[in-house]
């Protein structure tokens, strides 16, 4: 990597449309936490990859993605395609997997609905999940694509579970490349259905095996709009080390776009020290980089560090990110499983 100054780097994520959009959230969220959900008599905790609603044998989780404006008017078969694998991936870093799908279209034209739907089905076949109803309005309007999900997990993945001294990883497959047009990093095309099953179901399985219990898609944030996400829902800080952060051989003059991708296949994790080489193990087994980025802790702020240079990239006690964190709840992790030995 090359020499990074860390407060113009700053800046520049802050600046960004991903972030900015982050922030939005925050204007709501005060007025959606007046209103905490109840599901069967259990709060439903927000601000997760998917809500997770207990039930008698694991949990249902239940989300939701909206697919860039921009991304449908270009390719509208592609913009199906990518609804359906956010959702699905929004699943699976909750340690869950996909039960089915509902999806609405709006568009100006019907060939344009068309591609679309060819995307979702598609995607549906890529991932082994069924699209069980919808909505569509196929004529006179600008394009609109989104897609909820259903899934079922036994133990959770969640943002809200991270701990201060706990590590943390950047998983995704560097087999890959960089989309002409948008920030995404498309490391799974080149996969077979089977494989790509087999590395999403690593995320189930380390939440099983009692391995982590604290993980995060990673959005069109990035990786450390990401990692600031997960660490604010925890109520945690960390010291982040841009030198360990792994990346595509021949892609060091795209730094930024690699802070800034969207993955098709990408999580952060925080994970107990003395599970880490279970986790990393796990993925290693099938040539997946899962790297140590850096270290959380008890501060209220993310810091980054590059080998001399060190600088806040947020303070939590200053601002929101996007204003859900475990102190905003009334109930304290009313779906937390007992605490990782």
């Amino acid at each position: 990597m090359s020499k990074v100054d860390l407060a113009k780097l700053i800046q520049q994520l802050r600046a960004t449309q991903a972030w900015q959009h982050k922030y939005e959230i925050a204007i709501l969220s005060d007025d959606v936490l007046q209103h905490l959900p109840v599901v069967d008599g259990r709060t439903v905790q927000l601000g997760d990859d998917a809500a997770a609603i207990k039930t008698n044998d694991g949990y249902l989780l239940l989300a939701a993605e909206a697919i860039h404006p921009p991304l449908i008017e270009d390719n509208p078969y592609l913009a199906g395609r990518a609804a359906i694998l956010a959702n699905v991936n929004d699943v699976y870093a909750m340690g869950g997997r996909p039960l089915a799908v509902v999806d609405t279209i709006i568009s100006p034209e019907i060939k344009i609905s068309s591609e679309i739907m060819r995307g979702f089905k598609d995607g549906c076949s890529r991932y082994d999940v069924p699209i069980v109803g919808g909505h569509i309005t196929a004529t006179g309007h600008k394009p609109a694509v989104t897609v909820c999900i259903l899934g079922r997990a036994k133990n959770i993945l969640s943002s809200f579970n991270a701990q201060p001294d706990d590590i943390l990883l950047h998983v995704t497959n560097l087999k890959g490349s960089f989309h002409p047009g948008f920030q995404f990093w498309n490391c799974s095309s080149h996969l077979s259905d089977a494989d790509l099953h087999r590395d999403l179901s690593i995320l189930p399985k380390i939440a099983e095996n009692g391995w982590c219990d604290a993980a995060r898609d990673i959005s069109m944030a990035g990786v450390l709009g990401t990692a600031i996400m997960l660490l604010e829902l925890s109520g945690v800080g960390a010291q982040i080390d841009l030198d360990t952060l792994t990346q595509p051989s021949g892609s060091n003059d795209r730094f930024i776009d690699w802070l800034l991708c969207f993955p098709s296949y990408g999580f952060v994790l925080s994970v107990r020290p003395w599970h880490l080489s279970n986790v990393q193990l796990a993925f290693a087994e099938h040539g997946i980089s899962c790297s140590s980025i850096g270290k959380v802790s008890a501060d209220h702020n993310v810091k980054l560090v590059r080998e001399d240079d060190e600088a806040v990239l947020w303070d939590f006690d200053k601002e929101p990110f996007t204003g859900f964190s475990s102190s905003s709840d009334i109930q304290t992790h009313e779906f937390r499983n007992e605490q990782l030995n």
